[in-house]
């Protein structure tokens, strides 16, 4: 997962000429095909991962980066330091400006993180440590933080650091009119919501020599299967692949890349029980996760193209990924009778579990061994980008796949509360917070010990149906496409590597 693949993006020349082919004249264009749409130009409001990052890195850039080894590196801010386990300290990049002519200065920054932390029913949490925004100077933030929180500088790789144009928060409608200062604009004339998105080279972009293409086009394909469609026929230069066309892949001239990314599963938010009262109980957990074959899931569902686990740490995530836990959970459908009807779930019982059309498969799979230890799950299929941000706390239950690339944000994520789209009903696990709150003020083995223990208590209360992780497939052709980077825990080229011409 250390290791971010290398790939090269071709030129799609205007005026009828092949693929590849460029001229004074022609706009050169790259196009990406993803899976969902953003919900929300808003990056506060909008969902992580690559699908959606996609679009906040290309509009507004990002405080820090990451290189091919996924090791932060500069972006809008020149610098950072911290001066202690509770002040972080920015240093940005002179004379930027954002596209409407705002500057993009520490009052810039500051709105923007001010506003983060005040804004209500975010799907994410990540501010809540930022104590004071404090402008030292016109480049120069610093944030002062309650407590210690080492995944602060991973948030500013992602959305957290695409700071838009104080003027565009001020008129409350960023989530439908983008202005940043990233490399890309957003062509609206060009644009149709849920489909295609256009955006056209910013010239005055702090790194714009890096950016050859004057277009960058992004096309939403939630079916796996008309995604791969577009791919053979060369309608997008790079995009996702899945596994169910994984072997046909194989027979053509598609190039592809494949790293662990995701610990799929569903996610079973209600484990208090108020709706849904078996998930209350750890032996009715613990039931629902012996009962599934993970093999076979990952054989058929998945075409071989992951692992399974019952840990959700993923690998190279950091400390808390411990393979001695991955078959923590044998599959023993009879034994996970036993324990039902130990819990008083002799005849089983049922929920609904929400899923997005892209995990639809998977989570069939699941139901259907679920279904043979008696426990029904009822799927409700919603439209791409949905799940994550709409209508936080009201699903018992959902298909989920969790790219958590950094180990110290797995448990804020999935296990204190309060509620955020990755954890909705804000759970708590008591032993946890105790054991990451160490952690976090710690260094060295006994930071890892901890973090370890940490993925045990996780794995043996069962607090989510993990499946294992299922690697990202990203399909291309090698003779189009060079020089795209695929960060790890991500689906899809990082836009801030910069697309190139070969």
């Amino acid at each position: 997962m250390a290791a971010a693949m290398a790939l090269v993006v071709s030129a799609c020349s205007g005026g009828g000429e092949e693929q590849g082919a460029s001229t004074a004249e022609s706009t050169s264009s790259v196009s990406i095909g993803y899976a969902f749409a953003p919900e929300t130009y808003d990056p506060m409001y909008a969902i992580a991962g690559a699908q959606v990052s996609a679009h906040m890195h290309a509009l507004y850039g990002s405080l820090i980066e990451r290189d091919a080894d996924g090791v932060e590196r500069p972006g809008m801010a020149e610098s950072w330091e911290w001066e202690d386990a509770q002040t972080l300290r920015f240093t940005l990049r002179p004379d930027m400006t954002f596209t409407d002519g705002e500057p993009y200065d520490a009052e810039a920054v500051k709105t923007w993180l001010d506003y983060g932390r005040e804004a209500d029913d975010t799907p994410y949490r990540n501010l809540d440590a930022i104590d004071e925004v404090v402008v030292e100077d016109e480049l120069t933030v610093r944030l002062d933080l309650s407590r210690p929180d080492p995944r602060l500088t991973k948030f500013f790789v992602g959305h957290m650091g695409a700071v838009p144009s104080p003027a565009a928060l001020e008129s409350g409608d960023l989530g439908t009119n983008p202005v940043g200062a990233g490399p890309y604009t957003l062509d609206a004339g060009r644009t149709v919501t849920d489909s295609t998105y256009t955006y056209v080279k910013n010239p005055d972009y702090w790194d714009a020599d890096s950016f050859d293409f004057d277009e960058l086009v992004i096309n939403v394909y939630t079916d796996p299967q008309a995604m791969y469609n577009a791919l053979v026929s060369g309608q997008v230069d790079v995009g996702y692949g899945g596994g169910n066309n994984y072997e046909a892949a194989q027979t053509t001239d598609l190039s592809i890349f494949a790293q662990p990314q995701n610990a799929n599963g569903i996610a079973l938010y209600d484990r208090e029980g108020e709706n849904v009262p078996a998930f209350a109980s750890l032996e009715v957990r613990q039931a629902m996760n012996m009962a599934i074959d993970r093999q076979t899931i990952m054989d058929t569902v998945f075409q071989g193209q992951g692992v399974p686990s019952s840990l959700t740490f993923t690998p190279g995530s950091g400390p808390g990924y411990v393979e001695d836990l991955l078959d923590f959970y044998p599959y023993d459908p009879d034994e996970a009778r036993r324990m039902l009807a130990e819990a008083g779930y002799e005849d089983g019982f049922s929920f609904d579990a929400v899923t997005l059309t892209k995990d639809q498969p998977m989570a069939e799979a699941i139901a259907g061994y679920l279904g043979e230890v008696g426990i029904e799950m009822n799927l409700i299929v919603r439209p791409p980008g949905e799940t994550a941000n709409t209508d936080i706390g009201k699903y018992d239950a959902a298909a989920v796949a969790q790219g958590l690339a950094d180990s110290f944000a797995t448990p804020p994520a999935l296990w204190l509360g309060p509620a955020t789209a990755t954890n909705q009903r804000g759970h708590e696990v008591p032993e946890i917070r105790d054991l990451y709150e160490e952690a976090v003020t710690t260094t060295g083995d006994e930071q890892v010990a901890l973090m370890e223990e940490i993925a045990e208590v996780s794995v043996e209360g069962a607090y989510n149906l993990t499946l294992g992780y299922v690697n990202s497939l990203t399909y291309y052709d090698e003779e189009a496409v060079t020089d795209i980077m695929v960060l790890p825990g991500h689906g899809g080229p990082y836009i801030l590597e910069g697309l190139n011409q070969p």
